[in-house]
């Protein structure tokens, strides 16, 4: 039995969804690792966004970084969604290189925002460009998404509702709405036309979760807590991380995830048999 590597790619909107990825680098990812290694694969995670240097977020490279990263390893892909569309990138966000390595994306320019865009590149991604040849890419084998219930939207604040909803005044809220069900549909469809081909190499899981609520919990101390777990994680510096959070200017206001739930279970023993699941497809000698 060879030893396997394998990279996890991980999005989302960005800051409501700091909880989930605190859960997962704190509770998920450990056994999980842990668990591949008892069956001869080593388990690497990199968060899309912290990925990104402070250079390539300021020079419009960031979408150009998530694809890139997708690309170097194709076999799993997280995103956690909850009910914030996310920033939607205009001509000026993205840099013309980007544009000519991925030109398809002239279509999709200033209709979908950031995450939107790393959904459809893993899923059905866009052609790359090179050297003046085109490659069409196979859809990243392994997806699994998690939505967030929305359950808890009425019983937040206005501050509150300015992170986990971020409806801005220049669009509408039915709008948004729209959108993030039309994201949702996207995946969901995917999903379907996977499920019914033969011999299909690519499979989508689609789960719905509950977040556990705590009007206690500091926002930007608990963006500070998974700053530093990640850089310890991934040997980088945490003064640079925390550099470029606080640039990013996000709020401070009480309330926060502490905890989740799917299916009467912890979303953490959902998620590991959920990758086991998908393991056991993708390297079925590591678990004989």
């Amino acid at each position: 039995m060879s030893k396997k590597h394998i990279t996890i790619m991980i999005i989302s909107t960005i800051p409501d969804m700091f909880a989930e990825h605190y859960y997962f680098i704190k509770h998920v990812f450990p056994d999980l690792k842990e668990t591949c290694l008892n069956h001869g694969i080593e388990l690497d995670y990199l968060d899309l966004f912290y990925s990104m240097s402070e250079e390539e977020f300021d020079t419009c490279r960031s979408i150009r970084r998530y694809f890139t990263s997708i690309d170097s390893d194709r076999t799993f892909y997280i995103c956690f969604r909850g009910q914030k569309l996310g920033c939607v990138p205009t001509y000026q966000d993205i840099d013309k290189a980007t544009i000519q390595k991925y030109p398809e994306l002239v279509d999709y320019i200033g209709d979908m925002s950031f995450t939107e865009l790393t959904m459809v590149h893993a899923i059905n991604p866009f052609e790359k460009c090179e050297d003046g040849e085109t490659t069409k890419l196979s859809p990243v084998k392994h997806s699994l998404f998690y939505f967030r219930d929305d359950k808890y939207v009425d019983e937040l604040t206005d501050s509150q509702k300015e992170i986990y909803t971020c409806r801005p005044d220049c669009d509408d809220e039915f709008v948004q709405d729209l959108k993030l069900a039309m994201a949702k549909d996207f995946v969901v469809n995917n999903k379907r036309e996977f499920d019914e081909l033969k011999d299909n190499m690519a499979n989508i899981n689609v789960r719905k979760y509950v977040g556990i609520w705590d009007e206690n919990v500091d926002f930007l101390d608990f963006i500070k807590g998974y700053t530093e777990d990640y850089a310890d994680l991934k040997n980088v510096s945490v003064d640079e991380l925390a550099d470029f959070y606080t640039k990013l200017s996000f709020k401070n206001t009480q309330g926060g995830f502490v905890d989740f739930e799917c299916e009467n279970k912890s979303l953490k023993e959902v998620m590991i048999e959920d990758f086991i699941n998908e393991l056991k497809l993708e390297f079925p000698e590591n678990f004989n």
